[in-house]
């Protein structure tokens, strides 16, 4: 099975300069490629390919050999795939009649991510199994400290510089230290992009409590649920661990002891049962129902 691991890199602040001019000379180079896909289209109704615009990219070095020709030739070739893959999602709603969402272009701030997907291409890895101190060469940036965690030697590596913050160092942490202690770890499938969808609506149907839903959106996304959930994932993958997404359906609603549900059971943080009387914290309630669920989840997968 082909995997990828991410490996958290601690650069110097030169090398995080350095880093920030490659982020920003990848941006142009998607922004350039998104632009020549649009006019070829919109003047000549010419369909522009990842084929294309990577033939083009010897000539791009050359003439700009102290800006793009600084950096790996597959780190650039993945950003225009990746602008190939918004187009082919693009058209796959239009083909489907869903709302198409024209890529966009990627200004200062919203452009984060930059990949080295081939070894020997730009990045080398300098490091041996089972050794504590990892170093990564990487093209224009040279050797970067990396934190390691497992050895790197016989799997699929893609190298990629993120600008996460301290959120994202935490929930590495946090799901580090699930991982060493839960063989089974139990979250509801929460579906985020549906929790922080826009309450605005249109000029003829305008959203209700638009104020309040805004703020919740800025909760969900600040919390991080969605990076912290996929770090989780991958996190106990490797360690052998299980990790279970249940219905999240009402569980804050049903009484943990009798199985009676009704919105009237909570009272914001308190949870108490109008049937049996069962009085419990709100958040203990719904977690405990949640390990059932889990717990039932993990028995039928293992009868399959």
């Amino acid at each position: 099975m082909r995997r990828s691991y991410k490996f958290q890199i601690r650069p110097t602040t030169r090398q995080a300069l350095s880093l920030a001019a490659c982020i920003e000379d990848h941006r142009q180079l998607y922004n350039g490629a998104l632009e020549e896909r649009r006019e070829a289209y919109r003047m000549r109704r010419v369909s522009i390919s990842y084929g294309d615009q990577s033939a083009q990219l010897k000539q791009i070095r050359d003439t700009d050999s102290a800006g793009q020709g600084r950096w790996s030739f597959s780190s650039q070739q993945a950003t225009l795939r990746r602008l190939d893959r918004s187009f082919a999602a693009f058209f796959r709603r239009v083909k489907a009649h869903q709302a198409p969402g024209y890529p966009r272009f990627k200004g200062r701030g919203w452009f984060d991510t930059v990949e080295w997907p081939k070894d020997r291409d730009g990045c080398r890895w300098d490091s041996q199994p089972n050794q504590p101190a990892a170093r990564v060469y990487l093209q224009g940036i040279g050797h970067v400290k990396v934190n390691q965690h497992r050895p790197v030697q016989g799997i699929v590596k893609t190298i990629s510089v993120k600008r996460e913050g301290r959120r994202t160092d935490q929930a590495h942490k946090v799901a580090l230290d699930l991982v060493r202690t839960t063989d089974v770890i139990a979250r509801e499938d929460l579906r985020i992009g549906n929790m922080t969808r826009s309450a605005t609506g249109t000029i003829d149907e305008p959203g209700r409590n638009v104020a309040a839903k805004s703020g919740l959106n800025r909760s969900i996304l600040d919390a991080g649920w969605g990076v912290f959930f996929q770090i989780l994932t991958h996190k106990a993958e490797s360690a052998g661990r299980t990790v279970i997404a249940v219905d999240p359906r009402n569980t804050s609603r049903t009484c943990s002891q009798c199985g009676h549900c009704e919105a009237g059971n909570r009272d914001k943080e308190v949870f108490r049962c109008l049937s049996c009387g069962y009085l419990t914290h709100a958040n203990t309630n719904a977690a405990t129902n949640i390990a059932v669920r889990a717990g039932l989840a993990l028995r039928v997968a293992q009868a399959a």
